[in-house]
C-alpha cells in the first residue's frame, strides 16, 4: 500500500482523467436476463461456474463472451439496447437477446448495414419489449440481416461435436443445451452439429448484409469454441494488432490523459516475470522513469505492471 501510494503521489497527474475508447461492444440487456429465467435454456448448473450465476443462463452466456473477449486483449465497452448510436464499434457482441423491441433489432441492422460486425447468440430477437413470443419466425426484425430463419428448437441431452472440428477447437470442439433448427436464407453455414438429425441444421452462421456482416450462434459455445469464433470476427474486423501477440498471462489496456498523450498500461497476472516486445510510439515507463523505444523488450516483474507514456 505504501508503495503504490508514493508511486501515485508521483506520476498520478499522468494518469488522472484518462480517456478511453474502445473497438468492440458488449450489448447487456436486463430484460433478456430476467425472461430467460422465465424460459432457460441451460439444463443444468455450469461446471466451475459462479454460485451466483442466472438460472436462464443469460449470465453464464454474457461471462463466456466477455472471458473470450478478455483473452483475446480485446478492449470492451458495455452498451445498453437504450445505446442509441453503435457506429463507434468495429464489433457488437451480444449475448442472447431474448427481449427487444422492433426498434432495437431494427437498429442492430442498421449497423450491420452501415459496415459494422455483429455477433448474435440464441434465442436473440424471439421476443417482443414485453416479453411475447413474435408471430413473426425468429429471429423476427433481425431475419434479413441475419440470412435466416426458424420455427423449431430444441434441448440437448447431452454435449455434442461440430462436425469437422471446423475451428480447429481441438477437445474444445463441443457445444450443449440448446440447438436451434436454422434454415438459411442468405446466410452461409459455419459449422454443422455431428449428430445424425441435428446435423442438417447449421450450428453456427455467417452472414453478409450491406457493408457489413452477422455471425449468429445458434447453440452454447464451449470456452475454447467461443474464443475461436470471436478470434476470426476480430480479424473480419481487422482488429489484429500487437496485443493480440501478447504472452497469455499479459493483459493491456490504452487510454489518452489529460494532457492529450497515449498511456498503455500492462498487466502481468501471474507468479512468474514476463518479457514483452512494446510496439507503440516510443515513450517512458513512468513508474521506473526510464525511456522505452518502440520495438524495445521490457521485463514485468510478477504481479507486476508498466504504465507507457508515449
Amino acid at each position: 500500500m505504501a508503495r503504490t501510494a508514493h508511486e501515485l503521489e508521483r506520476v498520478g497527474s499522468h494518469l488522472v482523467d484518462l480517456k478511453t475508447s474502445q473497438p468492440v461492444a458488449l450489448l447487456y440487456s436486463n430484460d433478456s436476463r430476467r425472461g430467460t429465467d422465465y424460459m432457460p435454456f441451460l439444463l443444468s448448473h455450469p461446471a466451475g461456474d459462479m454460485p451466483w450465476h442466472n438460472p436462464g443462463g443469460y449470465d453464464v452466456e454474457l461471462r463466456r463472451l466477455y472471458s473470450a473477449l478478455y483473452r483475446l486483449n480485446a478492449g470492451v465497452d458495455f452498451v445498453f439496447p437504450e445505446t442509441g448510436d453503435l457506429s463507434a464499434y468495429k464489433v457488437v457482441v451480444v449475448p442472447p437477446l431474448y427481449v427487444a423491441s422492433d426498434a432495437v433489432l431494427q437498429r442492430l441492422a442498421d449497423y450491420v448495414r452501415s459496415g459494422g460486425h455483429l455477433v448474435l447468440t440464441l434465442k436473440s430477437g424471439f421476443c417482443d419489449e414485453y416479453s411475447a413470443v413474435r408471430a413473426a419466425m425468429a429471429p423476427g426484425p433481425l431475419r434479413e440481416a441475419a440470412g435466416f430463419h426458424y420455427q423449431e428448437f430444441s434441448n440437448l441431452a447431452a454435449p455434442l461435436e461440430l462436425r469437422g472440428d471446423p475451428f480447429h477447437a481441438g477437445a474444445g470442439n463441443q457445444v450443449s443445451d440448446w440447438a436451434e433448427m436454422i434454415l438459411p436464407d442468405t446466410a452461409t453455414p459455419l459449422a454443422y452439429y455431428d449428430h445424425p438429425f441435428f446435423g442438417k441444421y447449421p450450428a453456427i452462421t455467417e452472414n453478409h448484409f450491406g457493408k457489413g456482416m452477422v455471425t449468429y450462434e445458434g447453440t452454447v459455445l464451449s470456452d475454447e469454441l467461443q474464443r475461436k469464433l470471436l478470434e476470426r470476427v476480430l480479424d473480419q474486423a481487422q482488429l489484429t494488432g500487437p496485443d493480440r501477440k501478447l504472452p497469455a498471462a499479459i493483459r493491456v489496456k490504452h487510454g489518452v490523459n489529460r494532457a492529450g498523450k497515449t498511456l498503455h498500461y500492462y498487466f502481468n497476472f501471474s507468479g512468474s516475470r514476463q518479457r514483452v516486445t512494446y510496439p507503440y510510439a516510443a515513450g517512458v515507463e513512468l513508474l521506473s522513469n526510464l525511456p522505452l523505444a518502440s520495438g524495445a523488450e521490457t521485463s514485468l516483474e510478477p504481479w507486476g505492471v508498466a504504465i507507457v507514456e508515449e
